[in-house]
């Protein structure tokens, strides 16, 4: 709500103007009525207006709307499209950009047609007389003059989504208000470029791979709903609204069908219907929109940078291109489709009319594959081979089950052309291409059954297949190779954070410096590069790790979130434009000082004392070393804590007991006389310079009839064995203990994963615990770069620590009150 009211406050124009056009429509209109027409002749705008003197109409049609559902996508475009603008360069700015945009395209707009009038250019019909009302065109150039006041990486969003958006709806739907808006849109771009002063490096700036593939994706995406906006709009004129016609699947100059049309009649009319009798079901119609859902998947496979999709986007492109060209210049020829009136186009006009049919694919394709270089995440290979099968398979089982269908309904006895009506009746199901041959009555069957499978088949088939493609385009290549963490093991020798043992545990996957030795471990989540703390290797050159794995993460298109680091590299983070919130704070014991005396220490010496009379010793060892009873035992513990919670075990920054098979993590069992592990902790090593200087507490399991102050008993231990070695240990950082306290996006995000992993995992009682031990802290940082990331970056974190969460897992955490 304070967000929403604070954007109020700053949209005091694009308020007055919602205002306005609501009042106005009311008066002219009412509820629920259309604009009459001598009220659009009067006050709206048209091509003459301007040079008969009626100027004022360029700014009397920004009230105007033809009906309210008009009204209210008009007051949608001025609150999110205008209030943007006028949020970004102020109220009385805005205010001026928008009537001089709107004033730009109407000149514009004029002399496009009074040159393309003198020059013999055939416009679609009606342009010179078209009434074009509405705040659309003047919102979107107004934004675009705003446009380089936004950040660089919105500028270019913007831009390209106003631009594009305005562009598939000219070539598409083609009326004179998208070549309008088109206008206002290229206006605002040049009036942006000359009267507002940039933020940023310049008006043209280097753009990040991500960004690259970003935008890509997003023209992809416009461009693929071009032919369902074509279908739903009221007599397309654009050059690409024949594209229409794989949606419609019907011939376009199919009169009304008559009351007495029978199968039996050879009349033309019903000749015709027979004829499309099988494209006029529902199921046909969703057939055609196929090759849209597919350009969706694959825009969004662009925009996570997968190469496979790269190369399918193509495909798909081209295959529109040379199938279009095919299809309406063929069929054009021989008088079977493209009709304009009564009219046959000949080959030559034919040609020029499916011109911009293959062009615009062909261009698209032709920009994918020059950006290639940007693409270069591939799909896990694992899921990738079992798509190969399993499609196939599904297509296979389908023309199975229709087949049985189709024969156990009486189809083979019925059909004159018998087998032949099933064999072409089956691509006439899978295929979404708008088959016009003579025979198409004919395939199409009788029978419930094989006439539910001949409509609603394909489109079912193709929905699994677009779900199992685009898992496909989500998944990436996960792993590290032995060789990279016996790389990785070199540089956490060298030098590291108290985490740095961690970047050794599996899961996680390693960028290496090529310069220099250092390296950055990190696990993918949802597209976030989420790091295990800081970079590990010599910590001098930590600047170096920095810059080079934020470059891989703009080259892979990840979003790079470095998770519970300290100070050093969130202050250089912090001078590269990140932003961090303190996620944890690392509890540090100066054990060579503390020797447990005075009343601070009671709860300590309390257990210590208690361990003496059960006959608990402390018991140091590697997993390798313990004896088969005491392993057992610890994976007994281990199982029994796991079971008893909700969630399965944490990973990410929490080791379990395949962690503890390290033969370089030491362990520490309580155990009494008759051989009983009470509770067991792990300690790993930090290394600087290849020497062990600290110890890291990880995991700490108690089994559930251990004595009461078994923990601290441990963590004493603890500082007595390691006090000889080094000068200090850490008790690590509680996850997420702090997110409670934290501000913004991403600490509301943090905030609801600790509460609802608190009663199972109790992260604040573990930072209780550790407090008892009078420890100094070190924060511990999550630096992000793009606050738009924050939900991402939220999602991924939780994934990281629940790598196997279920459904049924979460939803019985979700339960618990």
């Amino acid at each position: 709500m304070h967000a929403v009211l604070g954007w109020l406050r700053r949209t005091p124009f694009a308020l007055a103007m919602m205002a306005a056009t609501v009042a106005v429509h009311l008066v002219a209109v009412g509820v629920f009525g259309r604009l009459p027409r001598h009220l659009a002749a009067e006050f709206g705008f048209q091509a003459a207006d301007l040079l008969g003197g009626r100027w004022w109409n360029a700014f009397t049609t920004l009230f105007l709307s033809t009906s309210t559902a008009s009204m209210v996508l008009g007051l949608a475009v001025l609150c999110l499209v205008l209030g943007l603008a006028e949020f970004t360069v102020g109220t009385l700015r805005a205010a001026g950009l928008f009537l001089a945009t709107q004033l730009s395209a109407v000149v514009l707009y004029s002399v496009l047609l009074g040159v393309g009038g003198a020059a013999g250019i055939d416009f679609p019909a009606g342009m010179e007389q078209a009434t074009l009302l509405g705040p659309f065109a003047a919102s979107a150039g107004a934004l675009l003059v705003a446009s380089p006041a936004i950040s660089v990486l919105w500028r270019r969003r913007v831009r390209v989504l106003v631009l594009a958006t305005a562009l598939m709806l000219s070539v598409y739907v083609g009326h004179a208000q998208h070549t309008f808006i088109l206008l206002a849109a290229v206006a605002g771009l040049l009036l942006g470029m000359a009267l507002v002063k940039p933020v940023g490096h310049g008006m043209v700036g280097r753009s990040t791979s991500r960004e690259v593939r970003t935008n890509l994706a997003m023209v992809v995406a416009v461009f693929a709903v071009g032919p369902l906006a074509a279908t739903l709009a009221h007599v397309p004129e654009g050059p690409l609204a024949v594209l229409r016609l794989w949606i419609t699947n019907q011939d376009t100059d199919l009169p009304p069908v008559p009351s007495h049309c029978t199968a039996d009649q050879v009349a033309d009319v019903c000749d015709r219907v027979v004829h499309n009798v099988g494209f006029m079901q529902t199921g046909s119609h969703l057939l055609a929109l196929v090759p849209m859902v597919l350009l969706l998947v694959c825009a969004e496979g662009l925009r996570r940078g997968n190469r496979l999709a790269l190369w399918a986007a193509v495909y798909l492109h081209l295959v529109i291109a040379v199938v279009s060209a095919f299809y309406f210049q063929v069929f054009a020829g021989v008088g079977l489709a493209l009709r304009r009136g009564h009219r046959r186009l000949s080959i030559d006009e034919s040609v020029w009319e499916l011109l911009p049919v293959v062009l615009v694919p062909a261009l698209i394709a032709l920009a994918l594959v020059v950006f290639r270089r940007h693409f270069r995440v591939d799909p896990d290979p694992a899921l990738r081979r079992r798509s190969l099968v399993y499609l196939p398979v599904i297509l296979l089982v389908f023309v199975a089950l229709y087949t049985a269908a189709w024969l156990a309904e009486g189809n083979l006895e019925d059909n004159p052309l018998g087998l032949v009506a099933l064999i072409a009746g089956i691509p006439r199901i899978v295929l979404p291409y708008p088959f016009p041959f003579s025979y198409s009555a004919s395939v199409y069957p009788h029978g419930v059954f094989s006439e539910l499978l001949f409509s609603f088949g394909g489109p079912a088939l193709w929905l699994v297949s677009a779900l199992g493609i685009l898992a496909v385009f989500l998944s990436r290549h996960l792993g590290a190779s032995g060789t990279d963490r016996n790389r990785a093991q070199a540089l956490v020798a060298q030098g590291g954070d108290s985490l740095s043992w961690m970047t050794l545990w599996q899961n996680n996957r390693y960028w290496f410096s090529a310069v220099a030795p250092v390296g950055v471990a990190y696990q993918v989540h949802n597209g976030v590069a989420v790091t295990v703390g800081g970079p590990i290797g010599s910590q001098a050159l930590a600047a170096e790790a920095v810059d080079g794995f934020l470059d891989y993460c703009a080259e892979e298109s990840l979003t790079p979130c470095f998770y519970s680091v300290n100070s050093l590299p969130a202050e250089l983070l912090e001078s590269r434009g990140f932003k961090g919130v303190e996620v944890a704070a690392e509890t540090l014991l100066d054990i060579r000082t503390m020797e447990f005396k005075g009343k601070d220490w009671q709860n300590v010496r309390t257990a210590l004392n208690k361990a003496d009379k059960l006959g608990v010793s402390c018991v140091w060892s590697r997993y390798g070393e313990l004896t088969t009873s005491q392993r057992t035992q610890l994976n007994e513990i281990s199982e029994d804590w796991v079971s008893g919670q909700a969630l399965p075990e944490l990973g990410f920054t929490l080791g379990g007991v395949e962690e503890l098979k390290d033969p370089q993590v030491q362990l520490c069992l309580a155990v009494d006389a008759d051989g009983k592990v009470h509770a067991a902790t792990s300690w790993l090593p930090v290394h600087d310079g290849g020497e062990v200087v600290s110890w890291t507490l990880d995991f700490m399991r108690r089994n559930s009839g251990a004595f009461n102050g078994v923990m601290e008993y441990l963590v004493a231990q603890a500082v007595r064995h390691f006090a000889p070695t080094v000068e200090y240990i850490s008790l690590s950082g509680s996850p997420l203990a702090g997110s409670a306290e934290l501000e913004g996006t991403l600490g509301r995000i943090l905030a609801l994963l600790a509460r609802t992993l608190e009663p199972v995992y109790g992260f604040a009682s573990l930072a209780n615990f550790k407090q008892r031990f009078k420890p100094r802290h070190r924060p511990l940082f999550l630096m992000y770069q793009d606050p738009l990331s924050l939900p991402a970056i939220g999602r991924a974190v939780g994934e990281a620590y629940m790598p196997n969460m279920s459904v049924r897992s979460l939803a019985r955490v979700l339960r618990k009150p």
